[in-house]
């Protein structure tokens, strides 16, 4: 068990899950920009850590820096192991450990960031480095590992989880009561050459956000957890365990500005992690935040089991970072099915998470695999748009604990853990592995098409056909050969040069098409991947997933559209326009329905596209083909109709429309 000032719960055996499960983090590095995903097989370019787990990872020059509870480490290839007492550095370009850089640290180091001038700030649960008397924060050379003549840290009565450089002043957060002995609970900001206390930042938290004395309960020690600061330096999330913060309300969570003072932000409070989950294993269970690179957004992600009426436990959220108000609701909620998520990090096109989950998309699952759920073991990638399962899926198995750590470069991802593998037992990497971002997939920008442009539909007989349509005026029709006959075919879009459909047999395809010649027809079931569908997750099932419940309703679909991540759709005789959300990417359909309208001119909608800022949609009754505007992911407005028998003589009778989208 991790040797940290956390005090454990009476119930010993729940406590011990929490207490491993409740490693804190650091605070991430710089964004990086990958402008794609990481590759899914690691690079060799790391070394064998022996024993422990990996908590924090740092990078400086052509160095990457590990801290966490372990005291061994081997280079790859080699079966000699030498003595890193819970630090470590190796070279970036070829995993070999570096001989010089050697500290002796007495307790688990839980944050590591590069400090100034070839230096480290490193701080955790420890007394002594090298011999020297500390108290749970300290600056190394980094080169040698030695602590920095001059850094005499004041001294914190528990332990420092997360760091921030801010360029001006050190900004420190722990499960910490007291710093240099006076009263400071949770957030205090330190000089960056020295040390000491500056008086700039000093929030403090108090407040168990569930233990309240009944046996049985777990308890943890309360302060911060873990922090981001906004990539423009204006304001500060911190999570852990608490439920006020500098006397008012916020429960786990609370953001704070930081200009010429920094104050907790009177302006922004998020209910969002208010009920508990799980009390006798979890006193709290927020475990990682993270900023996006531009700004725009901030990542939460949690453990926690079960809990009622549908808490944020075992989540990832994301929260817009304009928002304001003391009732801030995160913009969608990714869940797995109550399988814990420790780790996170952002990059411009994933929200990379790691855990020991066993799916994502899962929230109809509880411990199993719910409708919607896809194998993710460990290790997953979320679209920032709507949370879904991007397509890579290395996993990790064994899942052990979780990957509790993940940290990007401009190179790629690291992620560190308890375990040794990634993959189903394929590639040894102990307690770290690095996902170059070289051979990785692409998440290009989505092309759906535009107006004057070509309009692809079936005819009543089932046969493709193509018209000219510039938003207002349709040109006449021709049959497209090649495309086979869509009598079963139940809504369709384009995105990208792909085809996207649903069948009356209940199944989702997709195939290219150029505008004249369609490609082969190919199946979408990332539900079920082959690398992993018959793998034992270790608690008595496979990874298999499971298709949403929409594919047993494709028969009766009427009409579908895409735009911006969500999946629109009718059903025949069944009120309302609804979506979910979809990742053309990964193939991913969301787990859940949501209802974008719930006017009554829907119970006859046949096929629909939307363009610019439009719906356009025909009616399988009267085969008349409407357009209303489109705002704010709904239609907004009244219908105004283009075409029909009565109008120009077409007959739009069809549950299939689409506007031709090029790569």
């Amino acid at each position: 068990m991790r040797p940290v000032a956390r005090p454990l719960a009476v119930a010993p055996v729940l406590a011990l899950t929490a207490a491993l499960l409740s490693a804190p983090t650091s605070a991430a590095a710089p964004e990086a920009e990958h402008g794609r995903l990481v590759n899914s097989a690691p690079s060799t370019a790391t070394p064998n850590i022996v024993g422990g787990t990996t908590y924090t990872i740092a990078k400086l020059g052509d160095k990457i820096y590990v801290g966490g509870s372990f005291t061994q480490v081997s280079n790859r290839g080699s079966s000699s192991v030498w003595t890193r007492n819970r630090l470590l550095a190796f070279d970036a370009n070829t995993g070999k450990l570096d001989s010089t850089f050697t500290p002796d640290m007495d307790g688990t180091v839980s944050a590591v960031i590069p400090g100034p001038s070839g230096t480290l700030y490193v701080g955790g649960a420890f007394k002594t480095v090298n011999g020297a008397t500390v108290r749970n924060l300290t600056r190394l050379d980094a080169d040698t590992g030695d602590v920095m003549p001059g850094f005499t840290s004041v001294p914190f009565n528990g332990a420092v989880n997360t760091l921030y450089d801010t360029g001006s002043r050190l900004l420190v957060g722990g499960n910490f009561t007291t710093a240099g002995g006076a009263e400071h609970r949770g957030l205090v900001s330190v000089s960056r050459a020295y040390g000491k206390l500056d008086g700039y930042l000093s929030v403090d938290v108090e407040g168990h956000h569930n233990y309240t004395g009944l046996p049985g309960q777990a308890q943890g020690a309360v302060g911060v957890r873990d922090m981001a600061v906004s990539p423009d330096g204006s304001s500060l999330v911190a999570i852990g365990n608490f439920t006020s913060a500098d006397d008012l309300p916020r429960d786990q969570i609370v953001r704070v500005r930081l200009g010429d003072t920094a104050s907790v932000d009177p302006d922004w409070a998020s209910p969002t992690y208010e009920a508990p989950c799980n009390p006798l294993s979890f006193d709290s269970y927020i475990r990682d935040v993270d900023f996006s690179p531009d700004g725009s957004y901030f990542g939460v992600v949690s453990t926690g089991g079960y809990g009622d009426n549908d808490p944020a436990c075992d989540t990832a959220n994301r929260f817009e970072a304009d928002a304001s108000g003391t009732d801030v609701r995160p913009t969608w909620v990714s869940r797995t099915g109550a399988d814990t998520l420790l780790g996170l990090e952002i990059t411009d096109k994933a929200i990379y998470v790691g855990g020991h989950q066993r799916w994502l998309n899962n929230a109809n699952g509880r411990d199993s695999a719910g409708t919607g759920a896809v194998p993710r073991p460990g290790i997953g990638a979320l679209d920032p748009r709507n949370g879904l399962p991007l397509s890579w899926n290395p996993g990790r198995n064994p899942r052990g604990q979780g990957a509790s750590e993940l940290m990007a470069t401009d190179e790629g991802l690291y992620v560190g853990s308890d375990t040794d593998y990634i993959g189903n037992r394929k590639y040894l990497r102990g307690k770290i592995a690095f996902f170059p971002v070289d051979g990785g997939a692409a998440v290009p920008a989505e092309n759906t098409g535009t107006l004057p442009g070509t309009l692809m539909f079936a005819g009543s007989d089932g046969v493709a056909k193509k018209r000219s349509f510039d938003g207002t005026d349709v040109g006449s029709a021709s049959t497209v050969p090649g495309a086979g006959s869509w009598v079963n075919v139940r809504g369709g879009f384009m995105v990208n040069g792909t085809m996207y459909y649903g069948n009356a047999n209940g199944s989702m395809y997709k195939r290219t098409f150029d505008g004249s010649t369609f490609g082969t027809v190919t199946a979408i079931d990332p539900y079920n991947d082959p690398a992993w569908v018959n793998v034992q997750t270790g608690s008595g099932q496979t990874y298999r997933g499971q298709a949403p419940y929409l594919y047993r309703e494709l028969a009766d679909v009427g009409g579908m559209a895409y735009r911006d991540g969500r999946l629109y759709y009718t059903l025949i005789d069944r009120p309302g326009l609804f979506y979910r959300y979809f990742s053309p990417q990964s193939g991913v359909l969301g787990a859940t329905e949501y209802t974008a309208s719930t006017d009554s001119r829907w119970n006859s909608a046949g096929g629909m596209f939307v363009a610019g800022d439009y719906l356009y949609w025909s009616n399988r009754s009267n085969g008349n083909l409407y357009r209303a505007a489109w705002a704010d992911g709904k239609p907004d407005g009244p219908a105004t109709t283009l075409s029909g028998p009565t109008v120009d003589g077409n007959d739009w009778k069809t549950k299939v429309i689409f506007l031709v989208a090029g790569s």
